[in-house]
């Protein structure tokens, strides 16, 4: 450390420089104050960070206009939309449900007729009749109706046949030949169990030319899956209320498989008896295609909808998956929607809510998703043990690229995404509202992409999460922020730690775009660890609060543990401890600085020092070159220079055309021997109680990583 002697002849050199060496005040201490240096660009104008929507504190988020039939709901200063009322899907009489985006309860499919038979059948002799009311040894005719399904021949059904089933209850099943029509009276009062069938599904479909159809019928309850279709065939099912069935609701498998579901309710799937295994809704896989349009898929087991499998694919529209339970075997799982290993899935105006485990889980090589006005809400955890009760999961290859899109009201993570290879692009979305697991209390995150994955985001808006809000961690994970705001990051709730609004660790990187950074925990922005990298343009950081538990830190920028920064057009206010911190060998090259407001926190803990920090931008190790900059109201020094106890690396600082003001030591040097002339480059030092001094002050250590 410089002696005193040393302190005084550098602030003498740095009152020469300014021309006011002859008169120098001294403090009460006896060290000279008031020294400046005001070169002929000292003072320079700084050009503050230039976002349009700064002062309105969230990005320009276009959710809205809502879908019609989706209501208008401002939260967090976004407008979200909601395909329900406040009070959620209404509770509906028998054959009724409320789809998204509709005002309440309406009947599945047609409405019930008057008489025995639905109103709307051909009249050209192609129908065949049947009704569980007639005696047994009709023909088939209105006149003389079947009376039950075992007395159809359906293999012998020509193409164009109408197949109108009364209201009642049929316990056989039904084997629809593509190019058939099976018509019900209505999904309230035409029932078809399957009881005595000997298929495994109670509707089947079978070789035929055309679309086999089934409409205005509920299926189920039934010991036997609720419909199956493969071998490459087609089925159309309209107005149908698949429920209660065992094992599975729907499965479609084989390529060029189709169902095209629309007005239908899959709901209750119950598990098998003898393993208590499964219970899903609908189950794509091996190159079959789902279209569903205007669905219900609700409180099933394990899967609400999985598509799984190279080819595999689903197009969802106005879908809702909804209370999706965990398998009855084991307790676990309980996935809304589930999309692996080469599957394809597009869905537009899609709610997921109160699932199990993960609301959607994306996963495998050649898994693309494309999400169009989704809201995934509320998932909650594991039943077996109380973890996960993630949002979006997108993991070991996977593709997702998604608008207009509100992730909310999840436990540990909400989005989630790992492995190389795995890319994810959001455009206008809400991540908000995490809270930790509900087994131990931990985590809570907004983002975390880790081990090679990379996400690119543009109007995207993190709040009200817990431990961190953005995490990006791993060699190879890179992460792209456009216009986003990170609000509000609270500590875990297990022990009151962290709440770190961006954290970048472990050789990732991020680049940011006018990122708005507000009231996070600990740190607002952390870059840690050799390879870590964080390139900025427009960025605010403010109101970082010291950590709950012990009062300790609150800092504004860190970066660390050889970690890089390169930024330009930067502003960091109300922080603790450190605005801008360069540690541990780090390099940090900043353009256009405003740094204001830097306290001094307020440690709890038995371990801390007196007068813990207070300084501006600090360079303990490292590199840091500031140009053009306003460093006011730091509590302790305004520029803070020092080696560790264990060096690792040099200190260098330069500092050009900027000010330092307002602190009480303009720069404090504990670096023997340093050039005092890369400090003073056009840079004015004006109303610091000292203007530099080498008292020896308190060197922090890094802050530790978060667990991945």
């Amino acid at each position: 450390m410089a002696p005193r002697s040393s302190t005084w002849s550098l602030i003498v050199a740095l009152a020469a420089a300014a021309g006011c060496a002859d008169d120098v005040p001294a403090s009460d201490s006896g060290v000279p104050d008031g020294a400046s240096d005001a070169g002929p660009d000292a003072g320079l104008a700084v050009t503050p960070p230039e976002i349009p929507w700064l002062e309105e504190g969230v990005p320009p988020i276009m959710l809205a206009p809502c879908p019609d039939g989706w209501r208008e709901v401002v939260v967090e200063g976004v407008t979200e939309c909601d395909p329900y009322p406040a009070e959620g899907p209404a509770t509906c009489e028998a054959g009724e449900a409320h789809f998204p985006g509709e005002a309440g309860c309406r009947p599945i499919g047609e409405p019930c007729p008057a008489g025995d038979y639905a109103a709307t059948l051909p009249t050209d002799g192609s129908v065949v009749y049947v009704n569980p009311a007639a005696p047994a040894g009709g023909d088939g005719s209105l006149a003389a109706p079947y009376a039950g399904l075992t007395e159809i021949n359906w293999i012998w059904l020509s193409p164009g046949a109408t197949v109108a089933l009364a209201k009642g209850t049929y316990e056989g099943g039904i084997q629809v030949k593509e190019g058939v029509r099976i018509v019900g009276a209505c999904a309230r009062d035409t029932r078809v169990t399957g009881q005595t069938a000997r298929d495994r599904a109670v509707v089947s479909v079978i070789n035929g030319v055309g679309e086999a159809v089934v409409e205005n019928l509920t299926i189920g309850p039934s010991p036997r899956w609720g419909v199956l279709a493969s071998g490459g065939r087609t089925l159309v099912l309209d107005g149908v209320l698949i429920e209660e069935t065992r094992e599975l609701g729907i499965i479609l498998s084989d390529a060029g498989t189709a169902i095209t579901l629309t007005d239908s309710v899959v709901r209750n799937t119950q598990p098998e008896t003898s393993g208590g295994t499964e219970g899903q809704g609908i189950i794509v896989g091996l190159g079959a295609h789902l279209t569903a349009t205007r669905v219900v898929v609700d409180r099933n087991q394990m899967y609400g909808v999985s598509v799984n499998g190279a080819g595999a694919g689903a197009s969802l529209t106005d879908v809702a998956i909804l209370d999706t339970q965990p398998r009855a075997s084991d307790r676990a799982w309980g996935r809304g929607l589930n999309v692996q290993l080469g599957a394809t899935v597009n869905a537009t105006r899609l709610l997921l809510a109160n699932n199990h485990e993960v609301g959607v889980f994306i996963g495998g090589e050649g898994a693309v998703v494309t999400l169009t006005d989704v809201a995934i809400r509320d998932t909650q955890p594991r039943a077996r043990d109380d973890t996960n009760g993630r949002g979006l999961v997108l993991q070991d290859g996977a593709d997702l690229t998604a608008e207009r899109l509100v992730i909310a009201g999840h436990h540990e993570l909400s989005l989630f995404l790992s492995e190389s290879g795995t890319t994810a692009t959001l455009t206008d979305a809400v991540i908000r509202d995490t809270q930790g697991q509900v087994s131990d209390a931990t985590w809570g995150r907004g983002v975390n992409v880790q081990f090679g994955a990379q996400l690119a985001a543009t109007r995207l808006l993190v709040a009200r999460n817990r431990d961190v809000g953005v995490q990006v961690s791993g060699v190879g994970t890179s992460v792209t922020l456009t216009d986003v705001a990170v609000r509000d990051t609270g500590p875990e709730a297990s022990d009151d730690t962290g709440g770190r609004a961006v954290n970048v660790q472990e050789g990732a990187s991020l680049t940011a775009t006018r990122l708005v950074v507000v009231r996070g925990h600990e740190v607002g922005i952390l870059v840690t660890d050799e390879g870590s990298a964080l390139t900025f343009s427009d960025v605010v950081v403010s109101e970082t609060r010291p950590q709950a538990r012990d009062g300790i830190s609150g800092r504004g920028l860190g970066v660390q543990l050889s970690a890089r920064c390169e930024g330009r057009r930067l502003s960091v206010d109300n922080s603790f401890e450190f605005a801008v911190l360069a540690a541990g060998g780090s390099f940090v090259d900043l353009e256009d600085v405003t740094v204001s407001a830097v306290s001094r926190s307020a440690c709890t803990a038995s371990t801390c020092v007196p007068d813990i920090h207070g300084h501006g931008a600090a360079a303990i190790d490292s590199t840091l070159r500031l140009f053009r900059f306003d460093i006011d109201d730091a509590a302790t020094c305004g520029v803070f220079l020092s080696p560790s106890d264990e060096p690792v690396a040099p200190v260098s600082v330069d500092l050009e055309s900027g000010t330092v003001s307002n602190a009480a030591i303009g720069v404090c040097l504990q670096v023997d021997g340093y050039d005092i002339g890369r400090l003073q480059r056009d840079v004015e030092y004006r109303d610091n109680d000292l203007s530099l001094d080498s008292t020896t002050l308190p060197v922090p250590e890094p802050l530790d990583p978060v667990e991945n």
